[in-house]
């Protein structure tokens, strides 16, 4: 329930340089899980994409971009209500990180696919194993999810949400089952929601 409630939806992710490079002025742009609309603010003011549209299940979150004039929708991931093809790319930050399991992360990527042709802008986070205090989460997450690269966040003893950190050949072989080819991959050190330092993966991905 975390995701679908909380007003503030850390935003830490940005798009790489070569990535940006590939949307154009005339794109039709649909971020999925937008949040409030950071991304798409900054897509729209830097006069990249002709239409800029958002998809969230997050309520407050979706208050708080339309309050900046932005075009958004209340909708499940896997169940988007627009037609094939609609738009020509789209952007997907630090979503997949927070959908349990292999099958549910496909279904996300799968209606991307059918409602983008051209590229989709994926940025979120990789397995850190050689810091101490992932290594320690990937462990006990192991262990309580029973899927390598996840783990439970907590907050004051309590669960927030399951979170899980990729690897390249992982994500790569996710945007293949669902009819992308990762085009470019940048591997830049990032914030995750909590401040922590860790290596972060932005690529844009073509339409197959």
């Amino acid at each position: 329930m975390y995701w679908k409630e909380t007003a503030c939806v850390p935003s830490t992710l940005s798009l790489d340089v070569r990535v940006r490079e590939m949307l154009r002025p005339g794109d039709r742009i649909l971020d999925l899980g937008c949040g409030p609309g950071r991304v798409l603010a900054g897509l729209r003011a830097d006069s990249l994409g002709c239409r800029h549209v958002g998809a969230d299940i997050n309520g407050p979150a979706l208050s708080l971009a339309r309050g900046q004039g932005l075009d958004v929708v209340r909708a499940d991931l896997t169940a988007l209500p627009f037609a094939g093809g609609a738009f020509d790319a789209g952007i997907l930050h630090a979503v997949l990180t927070t959908i349990p399991g292999r099958e549910g992360r496909l279904a996300v990527l799968a209606e991307a696919r059918r409602v983008i042709g051209r590229v989709l802008c994926l940025a979120d986070f990789l397995q850190n194993w050689e810091l101490p205090y992932y290594r320690a989460r990937y462990e006990a997450g192991l262990a309580e999810t029973g899927e390598t690269g996840s783990f439970l966040v907590r907050e004051a003893g309590r669960v927030l949400y399951e979170a899980h950190h990729f690897t390249m050949d992982e994500l790569a072989g996710l945007l293949g089952e669902a009819g992308f080819s990762v085009a470019h991959a940048a591997t830049p050190m990032v914030r995750t929601r909590s401040g922590n330092l860790v290596r972060g993966v932005s690529l844009a991905a073509v339409a197959l």
